[in-house]
């Protein structure tokens, strides 16, 4: 099933990398593209996009590198400055949507192996519900922890049948996220993500699940899974990114 919304993608890339290269994310290197080479390129293909705005800590280097992507010519691009917090950022990037979009996705670029396909049943359950993650079932034993005379120990084991891990890119509506932001933009409270906000405001939250390929790259062990995962997909295509 299609939907011919109008679609507006905020991608967040102005978080650094601090645990293994001390700059923004979006230009660490995977395969010798940055790691915002990759989100765009998958994310270009998508129907009824009318843009992109990219948020970032550095607008003028992002600028350049985005000169660099010549299948961007064709898109209405927006750069903007993130903030002190990821929710900061993504609301800045939220701010400079167009109104007339009606479904707003938002990624995180630290997030380069996204299953398209999948990116596309969260817009086609958005358009119907309002709200869609991506995410995987949990399938480790979680342990809720303590200290204890300074030592940490486990308090509990969590059960996990019902949890997930949960992911971008996530979709919503215009008017969902909006009336969100009215209602949390200048709370204390911290969300990792918009899809928490959504829960505090009472909606409902859809799921679609995800694939495990679909990892974060935190640490340098990362960009060495995500390497290979790439040259396992364009072995099996026989085309590349």
């Amino acid at each position: 099933m299609a939907t011919n919304k109008i679609i507006s993608v905020v991608i967040a890339g102005a978080g650094e990398s601090v645990r293994f290269q001390r700059q923004p994310k979006q230009f660490v290197l995977l395969d010798g593209k940055p790691l915002l080479y990759y989100s765009l390129k998958k994310l270009a293909l998508l129907e009824g996009l009318s843009e992109i705005i990219v948020v970032t800590s550095d607008i003028e280097a992002t600028k350049i590198l985005l000169q660099e992507f010549n299948f961007l010519s064709k898109l209405k691009i927006k750069v903007v400055a993130g903030g002190k917090l990821r929710q900061h950022s993504v609301f800045n990037g939220f701010s400079n949507v167009s109104k007339s979009s009606e479904l707003v996705l938002i990624h995180d670029v630290a997030r380069p192996l996204f299953d398209l396909s999948d990116v596309k049943k969260c817009i086609e359950k958005a358009a119907i519900f309002e709200s869609c993650v991506l995410g995987i079932p949990v399938i480790d034993t979680i342990k809720e922890t303590k200290f204890h005379n300074d030592e940490l120990i486990v308090s509990k084991t969590i059960d996990r049948k019902d949890l997930y891990i949960i992911q971008t890119p996530q979709v919503f509506t215009y008017d969902l996220l909006s009336g969100a932001y009215k209602m949390y933009k200048d709370s204390e409270d911290v969300f990792t993500d918009e899809a928490q906000m959504i829960e505090k405001s009472g909606k409902e939250v859809y799921l679609v699940i995800g694939t495990r390929r679909n990892i974060k790259i935190t640490y340098t062990e990362d960009l060495e899974i995500a390497s290979k995962m790439l040259k396992e997909d364009c072995n099996y295509s026989g085309i590349s990114l």
